[in-house]
């Protein structure tokens, strides 16, 4: 269940054309709360489920890390899942099944407005005050994203991840929330135990 991902994203933006800001980084450490929704067709059904969690970057130390809390599947829950990204590997985790898998790396670069791996797309005036700049990437070879920031303080607001994971494509869409500029749960890096990878 861990491979379906999307969101309905649920706000008035106005589509304008604008000048980008002077160079700005995300923060090099944030932590955020996340939901969103994962959609994935296999070749026996068509999933969507709801999922909820936290998600933390440490750019200096070059690891990410995505817990999914809350994952649902209409009204069953389907357990909880961690994937962590390194410069050299990703992990997924399902602790339901206590099982760990080790993927390819995926990027975990500190993402700048000026990155040249980031296409700027466009940017949005939400709320009639707040300025949005959208940006795609590739974070691995089966891994695209899209990903909309607060053009201020580069803060992410929201990201659309199409992706492969275990031969099947999926469309992840998350929101990003709460989000504060330190690490205050150092463990959201550290794999469970019984990965012995």
């Amino acid at each position: 269940m861990s491979r379906y991902w999307s969101i309905i994203v649920a706000f008035s933006v106005v589509a304008v054309s604008t000048s980008l800001a002077e160079r700005v980084c995300m923060p090099e450490q944030w932590e955020a709360d996340v939901v969103g929704k994962v959609a994935q067709e296999t070749h026996e059904q068509f999933a969507i489920l709801d999922v909820a969690g936290k998600a933390a970057a440490d750019y200096a130390r070059g690891m990410t890390a995505l817990i999914l809390e809350s994952v649902w599947f209409g009204d069953r829950s389907v357990g909880k899942f961690i994937y962590i990204s390194t410069r050299s590997a990703s992990y997924l985790v399902d602790e339901k099944k206590e099982s760990c898998q080790k993927l390819e790396p995926l990027r975990v670069d500190q993402p700048c407005s000026d990155s040249n791996w980031l296409t700027y797309c466009g940017s949005w005036l939400a709320g009639g005050s707040h300025w949005t700049d959208t940006y795609r990437y590739n974070k691995g070879s089966n891994t695209t994203a899209d990903v909309t920031v607060l053009r201020d303080t580069f803060s992410i607001i929201s990201e659309n991840i199409n992706q492969v994971l275990g031969g099947l494509p999926q469309l992840v869409t998350l929101q990003y929330g709460n989000t504060v500029e330190t690490i205050t749960h150092p463990s959201i890096f550290n794999l469970p135990s019984y990965c012995d990878i």
